[in-house]
């Protein structure tokens, strides 16, 4: 399914320290949300999570080619071929930035247990398993 498809790269990705990159480490929830909570009010709404996760598609994306190959998606996090392949629309082998987004935007929705628009704290801490 594809709302599952990506979901453990959803939790590496706002983890990651970088883009912009000083370099690359996992993140505890509390740096997580300064990194990605733009407007510091505590929440992660659709707006910043669709920043964040354009930035990390871009840093991900080693060759510069618009594309997320599957080489380029194991740096990130172990991904499995399959869901890859699942995510793919297009089945040309890579994930552009559409079909990366499309996955990414139903594990916010997933992500966001009250339904409220925004991921705050504690879906924050329940999503990195904390």
């Amino acid at each position: 399914m594809k709302a599952t498809l990506l979901a453990s790269l959803i939790v590496c990705i706002l983890m990651m320290n970088n883009a912009p990159a000083v370099g690359a480490g996992r993140l505890d929830a509390n740096a997580t949300m300064a990194l990605s909570d733009k407007n510091r009010d505590g929440r992660i709404d659709r707006e910043e999570f669709h920043q964040r996760m354009t930035e990390i598609f871009f840093f991900a994306d080693v060759d510069k080619d618009g594309r997320l190959t599957f080489a380029e998606l194991t740096v990130v996090e172990k991904v499995d071929p399959e869901a890859l392949k699942r995510a793919d629309r297009d089945s040309n082998g890579n994930l552009s930035l559409y079909e990366f987004m499309f996955v990414i935007h139903r594990d916010f929705e997933a992500a966001d247990k009250n339904q409220d628009g925004v991921i705050d704290f504690e879906e924050l801490r329940l999503l990195m398993g904390k």
